[in-house]
């Protein structure tokens, strides 16, 4: 093989393994149906399907599985899992799966903030969640800018809130009470 076929090998291997997802040991478990986000002051813990995500530093009875933080001041989002640290430019994405659900990390830029966008098994539930915060009046244009998300994890007055897209529907979630707001896996 010529040293040309051979950095091209390498060059294509390199690549394989970037694309290929992280694999995370599967819980014991029983792995329940659907999902929880629950606000907690500037961050949320996000379940579905055995994962556990912590969102801008709230804490978990368990080790959550994933750390994600928002982009703040010029910087990327992070993406923490165990010591493992990364940061998610714009437009990039990490994949990870855990038994057999999928887990899509996908770090979008925005005119106004950037935001993270989890999509959850093949086509099951996505959730967005903008870095910064957005005027009330602009909340039904969240669909339009993120579409196929099902849920909005916004920032508003200092704490996280849900607001459910697509529904027609315009509750937010978590402004007076500290309860998870549960959703379902959603056919496309």
């Amino acid at each position: 093989m010529g040293k040309a076929a051979m950095a091209a090998l390498v060059w294509w291997a390199c690549l394989a393994a970037q694309a290929a997802p992280l694999r995370l040991p599967a819980s014991k478990e029983p792995v329940t149906q659907g999902g929880s986000v629950t606000a907690t002051a500037q961050g949320a813990l996000i379940r579905y399907r055995g994962w556990l995500l912590a969102v801008d530093g709230a804490v978990a009875e368990e080790r959550p599985d994933v750390l994600l933080t928002s982009a703040d001041a010029g910087q990327a989002p992070q993406l923490q899992i165990g010591s493992m640290r990364r940061s998610l430019p714009p437009w990039s994405a990490f994949e990870l799966v855990k038994g057999s659900t999928r887990l899509r990390i996908t770090a979008l830029p925005g005119p106004e903030a950037p935001a993270l966008l989890l999509d959850f098994g093949e086509a099951d539930y996505r959730i967005v969640i903008p870095a910064a915060s957005i005027a009330r009046p602009a909340y039904p244009l969240l669909a339009q800018r993120f579409p196929g998300a099902d849920l909005a994890l916004l920032r508003q007055d200092g704490r996280r809130v849900m607001l459910p897209l697509g529904s027609g529907r315009a509750h937010v979630f978590g402004e007076e009470e500290e309860v998870p707001y549960r959703f379902t896996k959603v056919k496309r």
